[in-house]
């Protein structure tokens, strides 16, 4: 004997589950991690010396082709993510990491960027790039990434 949806075949109720399968955004933050971060940017990197968060003369160039895109582009939006090496602390890390990425916001405010077209975030040494432990692969975590909104 059959019975019809919702219901036992001994007359009780059983619940209705309606299943929506999340979306690769709503996966990813629940899984904790940040849905641009899987974005390829549109910009290169810039990379910072060890332990430092100043911007090398060498990365202004691209700098300043991210702050030509959005002077004009004015509804275009810049998330800036700071990245470390593994070595030092976690928490560290975190605070380099967003003096990385508030230092890379301030040089495109001084290229005339709005503020307000631009976001920082700093995962710190938790989304390496090369998670090999040698001098080159630190060289290459240590970065501000550009992801678009």
């Amino acid at each position: 004997m059959t019975s019809p949806p919702g219901e036992t075949q001994a007359g009780m109720q059983e619940p209705i589950v309606s299943e929506t399968l999340p979306s690769e955004e709503a996966k990813m933050a629940m899984a904790g991690v940040a849905a641009t971060m899987e974005k390829p940017s549109d910009f290169p990197d810039i990379h910072f010396d060890y332990d430092k968060s100043f911007i090398r003369e060498e990365d202004k160039s691209i700098l300043r082709d991210v702050a030509d895109y959005l002077k004009a582009n004015p509804a275009a939006a810049i998330l800036i993510e700071g990245h470390c090496d593994e070595r030092g602390t976690a928490e560290y890390n975190i605070a380099l990491g967003e003096r990385r990425a508030d230092s890379t916001k301030s040089y495109l405010v001084s290229l005339g960027v709005k503020p307000g077209a631009l976001s920082t975030v700093s995962f710190g040494e938790e989304k390496p790039l090369d998670p090999g432990p040698s001098e080159a692969a630190w060289a290459k975590n240590r970065r501000a990434h550009f992801v678009r909104r």
